[in-house]
């Protein structure tokens, strides 16, 4: 679930878990971070800007929101870990 607030963060001041891919956001690195909520549930949502655009991509394949949790996903792909990914080639 995305909220319509997504920042864009030009350099990492310390080191974030990515939400998508579970890698590190290293300091000095760009980010994308936005605010989740449903019910009483919320939370910051930090990614890599390949890792925002991939899950976008997802959410416009799947037509609803979708639940992820980090590392489902190769960096900056939706195909969570298909070695015969084409997009990602994580083999």
């Amino acid at each position: 679930m995305h909220s319509t607030n997504v920042e864009t963060i030009k350099s990492a001041k310390k080191n974030h878990g990515c939400s998508w891919c579970g890698h590190t956001i290293s300091i000095g690195e760009p980010y994308r971070r936005y605010r989740w909520h449903e019910g009483s549930d919320a939370s910051t949502v930090k990614m890599h800007p390949e890792c925002l655009s991939a899950s976008e991509e997802l959410i416009a394949i799947e037509k609803q929101a979708i639940e992820f949790m980090p590392g489902d996903h190769p960096r900056g792909c939706y195909c969570e870990h298909d070695p015969d990914c084409a997009h990602c080639n994580i083999k």
